[in-house]
């Protein structure tokens, strides 16, 4: 009995050590509290947009078909733990990741109020880019509009983010000052660990990782177009603990870890609305740092096509000739 007693302790202190992240069971059932959502289909990401700023990334130049985000699981037309946050008077609003169908490992946010979700438009190209619009109320205190925009063949998508008073305006003297965030808990070429990396005030994100954490040259990352004036880089939950604080810490873990991160701008809403330029890039290969990507010059093509056909010929001739 001692002997048991002494393995269940040692596996209870050892537990944190390989326990399975936290997180709800999707169930992939839409209630009628789940987030619309609207589907950008191009090439080579196809975008998940929630009307509640959520968001899911599909890109078919890394293998595995997973999502970008956690959770990587997701149905089509399901978002996962990535969206806009804004922190004012102490309170932090956010996606509504309690009801998503595909489940969450985030914390809890006070739910935006959602007002619109537009369809894709847009035929994909630099010109007329895939364009989605999703607009929330902030409570009663000012109203996010959220502008996606995907050009075919770009590695990544820009997020335009604008705060205006709530019609009609009725804003409070001195304005309302706020903190803007948009961060994720990443997921990065089919596998949950990746190296987290900050360029303040430009971007914060990671470079992927295989199962033995040897460094990919995939790389997430959230840009500052808008300089941001704070980043996280970290484990996914202390990114969800700052979100939650209102506050990002201004740093990057510089092991390999199960990461999110994300970006914050402080603000104040006065008279004029107030624009924030972001987005997020998937760039890079699925291969080892310092790996080769083979590339098939224009004369390699010729001639890989020219021993297809004789290939092709020499069998058609035999087949001719049994016959």
């Amino acid at each position: 009995m001692k002997r048991l007693f002494a393995v269940l302790v040692c596996l209870a202190v050892a537990s944190p050590a390989w326990a399975v992240k936290p997180r709800r069971f999707p169930q992939h059932v839409a209630g009628p509290t789940a987030p619309a959502t609207v589907t950008i289909t191009g090439s080579p990401l196809t975008i998940v947009v929630g009307g509640d700023t959520s968001m899911e990334v599909y890109n078919t130049n890394v293998p595995g078909g997973t999502g970008q985000f956690f959770p990587p699981d997701c149905l089509p037309g399901e978002t996962a733990d990535s969206g806009v946050f804004v922190s004012t008077g102490g309170v932090v609003y956010g996606p509504d990741f309690a009801n998503h169908p595909c489940g969450s490992a985030s914390n809890a946010y006070t739910n935006y109020a959602p007002v619109s979700l537009s369809p894709v438009t847009g035929s994909g190209t630099s010109g007329d880019p895939f364009t989605v619009v999703v607009v929330v109320n902030v409570a009663t205190l000012m109203q996010l509009t959220e502008t996606i925009t995907y050009v075919n063949g770009s590695p990544g998508a820009t997020i335009g983010l604008s705060f205006a008073a709530i019609p009609p305006p009725s804003l409070p003297t001195g304005g309302i000052a706020f903190s803007a965030f948009i961060g994720a808990d990443l997921f990065l070429a089919a596998n949950d660990d990746g190296f987290p990396f900050a360029t303040p005030p430009a971007a914060a994100g990671s470079h992927g990782a295989d199962e033995n954490c040897i460094e990919l040259q995939y790389t997430i990352g959230f840009q500052g177009t808008t300089p941001a004036n704070g980043f996280s880089a970290n484990g996914f939950g202390q990114i969800w603990d700052e979100i939650s604080a209102g506050a990002l810490s201004n740093t990057f873990a510089t092991t390999c870890l199960d990461d999110g991160a994300a970006l914050q701008w402080n603000e104040n809403l006065g008279g004029t609305p107030v624009t924030i330029a972001t987005g997020v890039s998937f760039t890079g290969q699925a291969v080892p740092v310092g790996a080769t990507v083979p590339a098939l010059s224009v004369t390699g093509l010729v001639v890989l096509v020219g021993l297809l056909a004789v290939v092709g010929y020499v069998l058609a001739k035999k087949s001719s000739l049994g016959a």
